[in-house]
């Protein structure tokens, strides 16, 4: 057994940096899970719990975009390790990794009476970082989609945005499922291991778990004179190269988050029409009557010609009727209703957690309210491709 008691497994910094990451996965579970299962009451009473829709989805964005900072950070450490200090890449997968998997496996099985000898980073860990870094890609790249749809569909076609809205949904649940049933198992069940929280490891944990990492003194950090040229060289060729690409990415990340409205914007004011003032003409205009007598509240139909269309007609047709009414909507038509207005697009086909159609009627100060079986029958047009017939 070493004599030294413990080893330093996480500075001050990593510590700081994961926990972090823990605030931010924690509020955007809290905020995106609701969304995703919106159909079951407890999601409601979250939702409501968070003041609403508006503010979950802001706290969610807000979230995502901590989680993007932090991984531009994440990488400058990891570089600057790599490349200033002379470290070695130890998280980086390697052949001995699948042969650890599978002399675990065989141990687990009782085949081998020994475990596999495992270094710094055992092949579970770099199974759960990258995992972590393949998720937050996918969730960065699809929730661009879901965050700017008009923008997106302005490069690719419109059937991107459904797809966004299943791998975000999934890889948010599979993110979830595993960090409850795999890394708080391992980490906090398994083997104890509270190095996140004391940033250290006790010689008899470093024997038990990385005995490679004992051998060869990986735990030692690479010894560097300050005053050594070549590494201030390193220093500042690091300094210009990772500030100029994180300036960059720091700006695609305001980009990101203000290239267009959506949902999360300020409504524009809608005007009071109960005191409205403004030039009467001698002949009334009749009163619009639309579709409202043939729409029937108790049987909404699934397509926009058998139901669809007459609930829009009857709930908001009176204000929506396209160029001049309030945000250009037209929502008398179906091409109207799949154009949008103003504010961006009312009718997403197959993405009713992004159709303005359903978010906007659910607002307090908006004068066309929809029932809760009206809202329902919206959302399953929707999440049904939107149909026309």
């Amino acid at each position: 057994m070493p004599e030294q008691q413990s080893y330093l497994r996480f500075s001050q910094t990593r510590r700081i940096e994961h926990w972090t990451l823990v605030g931010s996965f924690a509020v955007l579970t809290a905020t995106g899970i609701p969304q995703k299962f919106s159909q079951f009451r407890v999601s409601e009473w979250l939702l409501w719990l968070m003041g609403g829709l508006e503010v979950a989805r802001i706290l969610h964005r807000v979230a995502a975009v901590v989680l993007v900072l932090l991984t531009i950070y994440h990488f400058g450490t990891l570089i600057y390790y790599w490349y200033v200090e002379r470290g070695s890449p130890h998280i980086l997968p390697e052949l001995s990794d699948a042969r650890n998997a599978w002399e675990q496996v065989r141990f687990n099985l009782g085949i081998s009476k020994e475990k596999p000898r495992q270094g710094l980073f055992t092949f579970e860990e770099k199974f759960e970082y990258w995992a972590l870094i393949w998720g937050t890609f996918v969730m960065v790249l699809t929730g661009f989609f879901l965050w700017n749809p008009i923008t997106a569909t302005q490069f690719l076609s419109g059937e991107w945005i459904p797809a966004a809205k299943a791998a975000h949904g999934g890889e948010a649940l599979l993110a979830v499922l595993s960090i409850i049933l795999w890394h708080f198992y391992h980490v906090l069940i398994k083997h104890q291991n509270k190095s996140m929280f004391t940033g250290y490891l006790s010689a008899h944990e470093m024997a038990e778990e990385h005995p490679l990492a004992l051998e060869n003194q990986d735990y030692v950090a690479p010894t560097i004179e300050t005053t050594d040229e070549e590494y201030l060289a390193r220093r500042r060729k690091f300094a210009y190269g990772y500030g100029g690409a994180a300036f960059l990415l720091v700006l695609g990340v305001v980009w990101f988050v203000s290239v267009e409205q959506t949902a999360v914007a300020q409504p524009s004011v809608i005007p009071d029409l109960g005191r409205a003032s403004g030039f009467t003409p001698l002949t009334p205009t009749p009163f619009p009557t639309l579709a409202a007598a043939r729409f029937d509240a108790e049987k909404i139909g699934t397509t926009w010609e058998n139901g669809i269309g007459d609930m829009f007609a009857a709930s908001c047709g009176l204000c929506h009727q396209g160029q001049g009414s309030p945000g250009n909507l037209d929502l008398l038509t179906y091409s109207g209703a799949l154009a949008g207005g103003d504010s961006g697009l009312a009718v997403v086909p197959n993405a009713s957690g992004i159709s303005l159609a359903v978010i906007w009627p659910q607002r307090q100060e908006h004068p066309g309210r929809l029932s809760p079986d009206q809202l329902n029958a919206l959302r399953d047009w929707i999440e049904a491709g939107a149909p026309e017939r």
